[in-house]
């Protein structure tokens, strides 16, 4: 390389060995397709690279790393090429790491868990909230929202990663405490299908306190009142109960026949 080229300090276009670039490490996305890849590829072979990627030169190791267009770098490899044109730009690797994370996570095809990665890697370079928002446009709840995303189980993140579940969902299996709990519920979406709703719904039961059960009042016991009875039901032969107390109350005589009522009435002295 020559000493103009080490020492530009504008953004410059170059062509250069695609040996010599470098994936960005903050890159959020995770996964590309192999389709997409090689349908831009085919592309490239067509018409040629359109927009060039992203890079910055790393003096110390000698190469260039992405700051964006590692889609566009993909296909380039596929299809074959040995050089390709870069835009260079002159800038340290926080800036590298922040314009890589910021243009990756506004682009419409990054999950959810690759956004909340991103903003937690921004996080590492003492950005807040409040700043990640105004760089984003986003508000802040909306980015806290992502970043407690990564307090869910591994095996959850995985189902949001994968489009098993949505973001709703997600926000529904987090206000449940207990992993789990929210485990099992992931489980339960995804084996029937449940709505964010109905999720929220489900959510909402394992939060809920255990209903409060009614205590009956205590009865003080009428020593006397319990005495009578006694009496009554040694005299009657049968079961006798009360209510009330020993100065106002009723008296409940079981019978069990229309033998056994003539027999209390007989024991009464009452006449049929």
């Amino acid at each position: 390389m020559s000493q103009n080229e080490k020492t530009a300090t504008t953004e410059e276009i170059r062509e250069v060995d695609i040996s010599k670039i470098s994936v960005n490490p903050y890159q959020p996305r995770r996964h590309f397709g192999k389709e997409e890849i090689e349908e831009l590829a085919d592309s490239i072979k067509s018409v040629g690279l359109i927009q060039p990627p992203v890079v910055r030169w790393c003096e110390t190791r000698r190469y260039y790393e992405l700051i964006s267009g590692e889609r566009r770098f993909r296909a380039c490899h596929v299809a074959g090429l040995t050089k390709i044109s870069v835009i260079v730009r002159d800038s340290d690797e926080f800036f590298s790491a922040e314009a890589a994370l910021i243009e990756n996570i506004q682009r419409v095809d990054l999950n959810s868990m690759e956004i909340s990665r991103a903003l937690q890697e921004l996080k590492q370079f003492g950005l807040t909230q409040d700043d990640l928002a105004k760089r984003m446009g986003k508000k802040r709840s909306t980015i806290a929202n992502y970043l407690r995303l990564l307090d869910l189980p591994i095996h959850v993140q995985q189902k949001l990663e994968q489009s098993e579940i949505s973001m709703g969902h997600a926000k529904a299996i987090l206000s449940i405490e207990r992993k789990e709990d929210q485990e099992s519920l992931c489980k339960l979406i995804i084996s029937k299908g449940l709505s964010v709703r109905e999720s929220e719904n489900r959510a909402n039961e394992e939060t809920a306190p255990p209903p409060t059960q009614m205590i009956p009042p205590k009865v003080e016991r009428d020593i006397h009142l319990d005495h009578v009875v006694e009496k009554f039901q040694q005299k009657l032969g049968t079961r006798v109960t009360a209510q009330g107390s020993s100065e106002k109350g009723k008296l409940c005589i079981d019978y069990y026949s229309l033998e056994d009522l003539e027999r209390l009435m007989g024991i009464m002295g009452v006449e049929g």
